[in-house]
């Protein structure tokens, strides 16, 4: 058996419980949850995810506005980062962007969804990356992730609500998504990406293995 593959078989046999999916403000969230019940990302989630602890009585600290976004972005090296930063999230809405290196979309994007961090981090919104690289992989290919760069938008009570494109030319529609998830901003002909727009951004073989970190 590929030793990469122990990790991730460990976690689905200990944490089986499903995500909890009782926070629906809008029939748009109702749709995109319901849609990828079935989806690769879905199913491996509800497999590393553990019940979500109630919120806590203690006051959350007030945010105050970082000098650049990349401060308030943390990163992710292994399914375990990823369970703890974002399945475990009891409290914010957590968006994460799924990137290479050698991808120049994500270069290109990059400043602009730093300045989207910075502008929601007041708002409570935790941003986190991660990187494609040999460490990663597993991660990447178990969440479904078809294309670079990708976001994953995340709310404590259900749990994947958004999965798009993240490059320069759909920045603008991933903030628009948190508007709606922060603000309650919510335009209810808003649909999910489909199936024949998930494209044309760096596909995964693109970069050699050679220039992964």
């Amino acid at each position: 058996m590929n030793s990469q593959l122990l990790p991730l078989l460990l976690i689905m046999v200990v944490s089986t419980a499903p995500v909890a999916e009782s926070f629906h403000p809008v029939s748009a969230i109702i749709q995109r949850t319901q849609s990828r019940s079935s989806s690769p990302s879905s199913s491996f989630l509800k497999a590393i995810a553990d019940p979500p602890m109630p919120p806590g009585d203690k006051r959350k600290k007030k945010r105050s506005r970082p000098k650049h976004g990349r401060d308030v972005v943390q990163r992710v090296e292994s399914i375990q980062d990823y369970k703890d930063l974002v399945i475990e999230e009891a409290e914010n809405i957590t968006v994460v962007r799924f990137y290479a290196k050698w991808c120049r979309s994500c270069q290109a994007s990059e400043p602009l969804f730093y300045k989207l961090a910075a502008d929601f981090h007041l708002h409570d919104v935790n941003f986190v990356e991660v990187p494609l690289n040999k460490r990663t992989t597993i991660l990447h290919e178990a969440l479904g992730v078809p294309s670079l760069p990708w976001t994953h938008i995340y709310h404590p009570d259900a749990g994947l609500v958004e999965e798009r494109k993240v490059s320069k030319k759909h920045i603008a529609d991933v903030r628009k998504s948190l508007r709606c998830y922060v603000y309650g901003e919510c335009d209810l002909d808003d649909e999910p990406a489909s199936c024949k727009t998930l494209y044309g951004e760096c596909d995964l073989e693109d970069g050699p293995a050679s220039s992964w970190e």
